[in-house]
C-alpha cells in the first residue's frame, strides 16, 4: 500500500504538468481553430471549418510549404554529408579530436538571433565582406538576402553553418559507440575501406542517422528566428516557411483562428514524417535481430 502511495505521489505531479503545458494548450488550440478568433475583437463566434478552408485556399500557404520542403531537403542532405564527412575525419585523428571538436561546435552555440544579424552584416549588398571578396576576385556583388532568387540560399547558408556541427557531433558519438568486432572480421575477410563503410558502418549507424533526421526535420519545420531577423520572410514571400507564415497570420494580421488552423495543418505532415522514420528505425532493428 505504501508503495502505491509513493508511486502516485511521484506520478501525479508529472501528469499535472503534462496536462497544463501539453494537453490543455492542444485542446485549446483546436477550439480556437474552430472560432473566428480575431485578437482585437472581444467576441469570437463559431466558424467551423472556415479557418481550415481559408488556409487551404491561400496560395501563400502552399508557397510556404514549398519553401519549407526546399529547406527540409537541402538542409538534411547537405548537413548529413558535411556532418558525416567531418565526423569520419575526426575519427582518423583521435589525439587531436579533443581540440578540434569543441572549436567545430562553436556555431551551434551562437544564438540564432545573433546568427541572423551577423548574416545581415556579412551579406550586406554594398559593404559586406562577402561581396568585398567577390569583387577582389573580379566577381560582381550579389544581392544575397535582398534578392528574391538568392535570399533563400542565404538563409540556407547560415542555417547549414549553424546546424552542421550538431549533425557532426551526433554522428561522431554514434561512430565512437560502434563495436570493433565487425571491423576486425571484415579486415580478416579482406574488405576494402569502401565496402567496410557501406556494409558495416552505415548499417550499424542507421539508428543514429534516423534520430538525426527526425530531430533536424522537427527543427526545420519550426525554423523561424534566423529567417525573421534576416529577411522577415522576404523579399516578398520568397523565404517564408510555414512557421513564419503561421506567426504572421496570428500576430501581424491578428487572425488567431486561422493561425491555429495552420498550426494543425502543419502538425499532420509532421506526425506522418516522425511516424515514418520511427517505423523505419524499428524495421531496421527487427532485421538486425533476425540476422
Amino acid at each position: 500500500m505504501v508503495g502505491k502511495k509513493t508511486a502516485y505521489f511521484l506520478v501525479v505531479p508529472t501528469v499535472i504538468v503534462l496536462v497544463l503545458i501539453v494537453i490543455f494548450p492542444m485542446f485549446y488550440s483546436i477550439t480556437v481553430s474552430l472560432l473566428s478568433f480575431d485578437i482585437r475583437i472581444p467576441h469570437h463566434p463559431f466558424a467551423g471549418l472556415k479557418n481550415f478552408i481559408g488556409i487551404l485556399s491561400d496560395s501563400k500557404f502552399y508557397h510556404a510549404a514549398l519553401v519549407t520542403g526546399i529547406m527540409m531537403v537541402a538542409e538534411l542532405v547537405i548537413e548529413f554529408i558535411l556532418g558525416l564527412g567531418i565526423a569520419l575525419l575526426l575519427m582518423q585523428i583521435p589525439l587531436s579530436r579533443k581540440i578540434y571538436q569543441p572549436i567545430l561546435l562553436i556555431p551551434m552555440m551562437v544564438m540564432p538571433v545573433v546568427v541572423g544579424y551577423v548574416g545581415r552584416l556579412l551579406f550586406e549588398v554594398r559593404s559586406g565582406p562577402v561581396n568585398y571578396f567577390l569583387n577582389v576576385f573580379g566577381i560582381e556583388s550579389l544581392q544575397w538576402h535582398a534578392s528574391a532568387h538568392l535570399a533563400l540560399i542565404t538563409v540556407l547558408i547560415l542555417r547549414i553553418w549553424r546546424w552542421t556541427p550538431f549533425v557532426m557531433a551526433t554522428l561522431l558519438a554514434g561512430l565512437l559507440s560502434l563495436p570493433v568486432e565487425p571491423y576486425e572480421s571484415v579486415q580478416v575477410d579482406g574488405a576494402n575501406a569502401r565496402q567496410t563503410f557501406f556494409y558495416i558502418t552505415l548499417p550499424m549507424l542507421k539508428p543514429v542517422i534516423t534520430l538525426v533526421i527526425i530531430m533536424r526535420a522537427l527543427e526545420i519545420l519550426q525554423a523561424f528566428d534566423i529567417i525573421y531577423v534576416l529577411t522577415m520572410g522576404g523579399p516578398g514571400i520568397s523565404t517564408m516557411p510555414l512557421s513564419l507564415y503561421t506567426y504572421l497570420t496570428g500576430f501581424r494580421y491578428w487572425d488567431i483562428g486561422q493561425a491555429s488552423a495552420a498550426a494543425w495543418l502543419i502538425m499532420i505532415p509532421l506526425s506522418i514524417l516522425v511516424t515514418f522514420f520511427v517505423k523505419l528505425m524499428e524495421k531496421g532493428e527487427e532485421i538486425e535481430e533476425k540476422n
